[in-house]
């Protein structure tokens, strides 16, 4: 496979704000003009994500929050309003850059931005709520579950999380397109030049997770009660969320 992280930073160099929500009026020519109807969209998300773990699990508390893949601060910057600190992580330098301009422009300073690893190994200590949306089925599988792991670890007892993953499988001629145009640059090329865009616009790889693996993880961390939500603004890639407490 390409590396993800190298094509992560060249979005994030190229059309951050369209790599981080794929609709065309957050493109490169259109997000300045679109700027606040981009984070009102993380302000709803986020009030809606918090409000929907209560109703359904209870109450957590709400001292410190990770944004794993916090692209351009999309989620961080809301998060940042409802819990006293927020630990933002993501793999890609310029996308860091990006959202801790947006922080400073939003008065937002309880937000500490960090690069990701695969170990999350500039992270310290436990979170009272663990965020990770649309961000892991852009990274291989292999690499996604010691990730996913290593999220439900900082969960602290009590603490609530949020994982979205890509969970479709698909077979025949589209997965063969989809192998072709992630791996092979002259398909990419071709695909990017029909639709409009620049040659050596990177894949944006759409990897898709064993969903009976990431339940046993959750298990081992005690979680009994768990929510499985169906992302109604992905149906091609089937794209779900994992969301409840670790008991305390």
């Amino acid at each position: 496979m390409p590396d993800s992280d190298r094509d992560w930073s060249k979005w994030g160099r190229s059309d951050p704000y369209f790599a981080v929500l794929a609709h065309p009026q957050f493109g490169r020519e259109t997000i300045a003009e679109h700027r606040d109807a981009f984070f009102q969209t993380g302000e709803h998300y986020v009030a809606s994500v918090l409000a929907g773990l209560e109703a359904s699990s209870g109450a957590f508390p709400r001292r410190r929050a990770l944004d794993h893949g916090c692209g351009t601060g999309r989620l961080t910057i809301p998060l940042s309003r409802a819990f006293e600190q927020v630990v933002a992580l993501d793999v890609a330098p310029e996308m860091l850059a990006e959202a801790e301009r947006n922080a400073r422009g939003a008065n937002r300073d309880n937000i500490h931005f960090h690069q990701a690893d695969d170990r999350l190994s500039g992270v310290a200590g436990s979170f009272d709520f663990v965020l990770s949306h649309l961000v892991l089925q852009h990274v291989p599988v292999e690499r996604g579950l010691l990730i996913f792991e290593r999220l439900i670890e900082l969960v602290a007892p009590g603490g609530a999380f949020h994982v979205s993953v890509s969970v479709r499988n698909d077979r025949g001629s589209r997965r063969a397109l989809y192998w072709a145009s992630a791996r092979l640059p002259l398909v990419k090329g071709v695909q990017n030049l029909l639709r409009g865009d620049a040659w050596g616009t990177p894949a944006m790889q759409m990897n898709d997770y064993p969903l009976g693996t990431l339940v046993a993880g959750l298990s081992k961390r005690g979680v009994q009660r768990l929510t499985l939500t169906v992302d109604p603004y992905h149906p091609r890639f089937q794209t779900v969320v994992l969301s409840g407490l670790v008991p305390a």
